[in-house]
């Protein structure tokens, strides 16, 4: 019997539960949030699912059992970093999984990677695109022609700052790469307020290379909510996968006359997607999200760069940058 906990139990952290429940191996999941509101909305999610596992929901750690299997941290990222370094320091976890962004701070990344070092955790980062089917087959055929690429992510008012690095990551995993450069020197000169409490959000483009020659562009106008396109571009193929209301992928090949070739998929969900991540930790000890280093190779320089456009637009001199 697999002993598992989701520590943050709002939107996000009631379709992790959903996913875990999904798993037909026996369970003991344990849900954690100081909020008894989204407790009782992880609670009424679990219901959706027909399941035979045990379910705990609790607002404090003190009855929390001493190891788990699998710890998924879905919280918001203020408090992520003091969540992990909790967890870390007073419980054994083989594996564990951390939403994005993973800390608003520069320090915490070092810190926390020390601490999962010397615990001998596997960590893994949710960018979930890396389990789409689609992007998954799109990757093989780069692979196999060894072209470099040029990717670009764009639409209206979809949250960059909080966002952006989901791309940044498919740009890292599709090109086999990882990040060189990031700036914001087209970043709109515009702070937003987020509809997450207490954070911002930005418009404009998130420009860089990777370490091969890859060059990526993500960008969000400023506007209504609309939206994302995803092109990537190679010397014998263009693919334009369209996000959103229409899911599709619209292939133009030099194999095939640069004549339009298109397929449909389904939205992947994040319950379906948890389901599939745990089973591949539980079978074989890996999944293909990236790891918490493979992921710090993005994150670290991306906040650097949104912290200091976001103390140049805010006229301030935060070493925490406000995005979650």
């Amino acid at each position: 019997m697999k002993i598992n906990l989701i520590i943050g139990a709002g939107q996000l952290g009631s379709r992790h539960l959903q996913g875990l429940l999904k798993i037909a191996a026996p369970q003991v999941v344990y849900v954690t949030d100081p909020s008894a509101s989204a407790l009782e909305v992880a609670r009424q999610r679990a219901q959706e699912i027909d399941h035979p596992h045990q379910v705990h929901y609790i607002q404090d750690w003190e009855t929390l059992p001493a190891e788990f299997d699998l710890v998924i941290v879905a919280t918001g990222a203020a408090v992520r970093s003091k969540v992990t370094r909790q967890l870390l320091s007073n419980y054994n976890v083989k594996y564990l999984v951390l939403e994005k962004i993973l800390f608003q701070d520069l320090a915490s990344y070092a810190e926390i990677g020390s601490l999962i070092n010397e615990k001998g955790t596997r960590v893994w980062v949710n960018h979930p695109r890396r389990m789409y089917k689609h992007y998954q087959k799109i990757k093989e055929l780069i692979a196999e022609t060894e072209e470099n690429i040029v990717f670009h992510t764009t639409g209206s008012n979809w949250g960059l700052a909080c966002s952006a690095l989901h791309f940044i990551d498919l740009c890292v995993f599709l090109a086999g790469s990882k990040v060189n450069t990031i700036d914001m020197d087209w970043i709109d000169p515009t702070i937003h307020p987020s509809k997450r409490a207490n954070c911002i959000e930005l418009t404009g483009s998130v420009k860089g290379t990777l370490d091969n020659g890859t060059g990526f562009l993500v960008t969000s106008l400023d506007g209504d909510l609309g939206d994302i396109t995803v092109t990537v571009f190679t010397n014998s193929n263009r693919w334009i996968i369209q996000e959103g209301r229409s899911p599709k992928v619209i292939r133009l090949s030099e194999a095939g006359s640069f004549k339009e070739e298109i397929s449909y998929h389904d939205t992947d969900y994040q319950s379906d997607l948890t389901t599939k991540m745990a089973e591949d930790i539980f079978q074989s000890g890996n999944c293909i999200l990236p790891t918490f280093q493979e992921a710090s190779d993005s994150h670290i320089p991306f906040i650097k760069v949104a912290l200091e456009k976001y103390n140049t637009l805010s006229g301030t001199d935060s070493l925490i940058c406000p995005i979650t």
